[in-house]
């Protein structure tokens, strides 16, 4: 028995994974029954990840591990005997409840944010649909709770990370500008040209960009959202300025040159790991992508407490405030 608890973060984001479970005996027939099912998300996974994503079948899996916490709390007296009644909407509810209080978590909880608990929620519910699913049993979905999104903050928290990478760059000149720069350049620059989810940021390849004298554009495939999940997404063609096109090309050559330092296969992957990370010219996760962008926020944030500047948000740490603060800025334009 393989089923172990992981906590997933409302954006997705692997997270460490917790101490195997011991609460329930592996001879617990659901417990078997869902461990088979996993495994079959597993084998789709490793064959097909359009199907089956890293991130899907990590959801999927501390799912599976929540539930396995579940049953010696608590969820009827039939739970454990099959994967239908552990799936049934008495055993269902009880999950959910224990999952909203956190009886499950297997580690400290860190975030106050509301939105959270129920984007976890609505994970739960999806992945057990799942199960039933591949399972062919019926389920009954309970009411999934409203999706909440995080408020916005001030359009000129974007002017100011640009402002901020345009001085780190400046103190370089372009020859001895290091990759990490030159790649931040080019990743705000298409930001706040086409406003990219950080998967359709990590997905974008090389062959998307077309930068001739009279063409600058870039096809993004959009990830759906919401109650657009499961419809097949459409590639959209979209312009970039002058200057994002020249980030660009900077960034370009030196992703040549990284791939020159590669042993194997060549990336068709947009952007790339970069010095000093150890996996140099590896194409870079959304992670990556994250934390890179975490840290320009943070130094920004620094800068304006130290010059004691009044503001009334934080500069946002999350890319996707980001990201739907310049969309709202975009719609009101347009408006």
């Amino acid at each position: 028995m393989s089923l172990s608890a992981r906590n997933v973060s409302a954006s997705g984001d692997r997270s460490t994974p917790a101490v195997a479970l011991t609460a329930v005996p592996s001879s617990a027939p659901a417990l078997r029954e869902l461990e088979r099912i996993l495994d079959v998300f597993r084998t789709v996974n490793r064959s097909n990840k359009d199907v089956v994503s890293d991130s899907r079948l990590q959801q999927l899996e501390w799912v599976a591990g929540e539930l396995a916490l579940a049953l010696p709390l608590g969820l009827t007296e039939t739970a454990a005997d099959s994967l239908a009644e552990l799936l049934a909407p008495d055993a269902v509810h009880a999950y959910l409840l224990y999952g909203r209080g956190g009886y499950l978590r297997s580690a400290p909880m860190v975030s106050t944010d509301p939105t959270s608990f129920d984007t976890s929620e609505r994970i739960r519910i999806f992945c057990l649909e799942r199960f039933a699913e591949q399972a062919r049993l019926p389920f009954e979905a309970p009411d999934l709770p409203p999706w909440g999104l995080r408020p916005t903050v001030s359009p000129l928290m974007a002017d100011l990370i640009t402002r901020h990478l345009e001085l780190e760059a400046e103190q370089w000149t372009e020859a001895d500008r290091p990759d990490v720069i030159v790649r931040g350049l080019a990743m705000w620059g298409v930001m706040r040209d086409v406003l990219p989810r950080l998967g359709e940021l990590e997905s974008m390849l090389v062959d998307d960009l077309v930068l001739t004298a009279d063409t600058r554009t870039l096809t993004l495939i959009r990830q759906p959202q919401g109650g657009l999940r499961g419809k097949m997404p459409e590639p959209e063609t979209l312009d970039l300025s002058i200057d994002t096109t020249g980030r660009l090309d900077d960034w370009l050559d030196r992703r040549s040159k990284l791939i020159v330092r590669l042993q194997g296969g060549v990336p068709k992957q947009l952007w790339l790991a970069v010095p000093p990370n150890p996996d140099e010219g590896v194409p870079v996760l959304r992670r990556g992508i994250s934390k890179w962008y975490k840290k320009v926020a943070d130094a920004v944030q620094k800068k304006q407490d130290a010059d004691d500047v009044p503001e009334e948000d934080l500069v946002p740490t999350r890319w996707e405030t980001m990201r739907r603060t310049l969309l709202a800025q975009q719609q009101a334009g347009e408006s």
